[in-house]
């Protein structure tokens, strides 16, 4: 459950009024507050099956919100007194929640669509009084500003999607998602010429960077968390793969996907079989952006000579080089779509980016 400035500042005054140490835990262990606090506790498995119930662990009380999504009060002590304590802080976080759902604008609206925190009547009932569509062809559009607070995003972003139709939300302290209605069939192009001109109106703006997912379509509102994880997700494997890209379709990624389920280790051992120790002194940084701008412009020997600024025989060299080394003819398709599978296995071995 993501909690915005509003709800938190609410949340920590509540626990300010405890004359003890208190920490809220999300669903994963991470607190969340006191803020600057950013350990990631292990919760017992008893707490998780039944959070509801109050529970003495190492010294301290703890106990959940609610049953399907709770937040996590944790008090230092285990007497009688700070379970009680526990146990009404509990209560009146939950009912501050769900008094804030029943009050909410229409972007925390959209948030809670987008999170899969609302489903069902509750969906329908947030919809209708905000008048966003039940049925309506939308993406959902993820932006992650990394060195830039959302406030300074949202005000960036005006005017470049249509309120009536679009709804723009907070998801994180450097994100936001914007539920974009499209054609149906969708126009893939167009959107990629919006998120291009994010892009560079925020670098114009700023300096700085900024990463793009974007959802396949869906026409059912109740899907819509669907499309949101679809579009954190483009990013997430986009960065692993296309680590110079910025705009990432999740339907474009059909192949990057496949590859990033795929054991660490069966992915090593096979890209171990062209890229190893032998070969290392070969596939230098010049070679390597040889090669991908090879295959970026489709195998096609005298644009890739004019992109690199390089006489066309240099190019040949290079390649013919590379097939005397591993036995692999670049300018064969078969021969370069092994090399490319290899090539992205090798990615899939490598440190993960911070996940969104």
């Amino acid at each position: 459950m993501y909690l915005d400035h509003r709800v938190m500042a609410k949340i920590s005054r509540i626990l300010e009024q405890i004359d003890m140490s208190a920490l809220l835990m999300d669903a994963s262990g991470t607190v969340v507050l006191p803020e600057g606090d950013h350990r990631q506790l292990t919760l017992p498995d008893q707490l998780k099956k039944d959070p509801t119930t109050p529970m003495v662990y190492g010294g301290v009380t703890l106990v959940g919100t609610e049953e399907n999504q709770p937040l996590f009060i944790c008090l230092h002590g285990d007497s009688p007194e700070v379970k009680s304590c526990a146990v009404l802080c509990s209560e009146l976080i939950n009912m501050l929640l769900r008094v804030d759902i029943g009050h909410a604008t229409r972007e925390q609206a959209a948030r809670l669509m987008l999170r899969g925190e609302v489903e069902g009547a509750e969906l329908e009932s947030l919809a209708a009084e905000h008048g966003i569509p039940l049925e309506r062809n939308r993406c959902v559009l993820y932006f992650y500003f990394a060195e830039t607070e959302t406030d300074a995003a949202t005000a960036i972003l005006e005017g470049v999607f249509d309120p009536e139709a679009d709804v723009l939300a907070e998801v994180g302290r450097h994100s936001l998602a914007l539920l974009k209605a499209v054609d149906d069939p969708v126009n893939f192009d167009e959107l990629g010429q919006l998120a291009a001109a994010v892009e560079n109106t925020f670098l114009m703006e700023t300096g700085r960077a900024v990463y793009i997912g974007i959802s396949e379509p869906r026409n059912d509102l109740s899907l819509i968390a669907e499309a949101y994880e679809e579009a954190r997700a483009a990013i997430n494997i986009g960065r692993v793969y296309h680590a110079s890209g910025s705009v990432f379709f999740y339907h474009r990624l059909l192949l990057e996907r496949f590859l990033n389920d795929l054991p660490v280790d069966s992915s090593a051992r096979y890209s171990s079989m062209i890229f190893n120790r032998q070969t290392a002194k070969l596939f230098n940084d010049e070679m390597l952006h040889t090669i991908e701008t090879f295959f970026e412009n489709s195998l096609n020997l005298s644009e890739t000579a004019r992109k690199l600024y390089i006489h066309r025989n240099t190019l040949v060299y290079r390649l013919e080089k590379v097939q005397r080394s591993i036995g692999l003819d670049l300018r064969s398709f078969d021969d370069a779509v092994t090399f490319k599978m290899m090539m992205l296995l090798g990615k899939n071995t490598l440190p993960r980016k911070n996940k969104l």
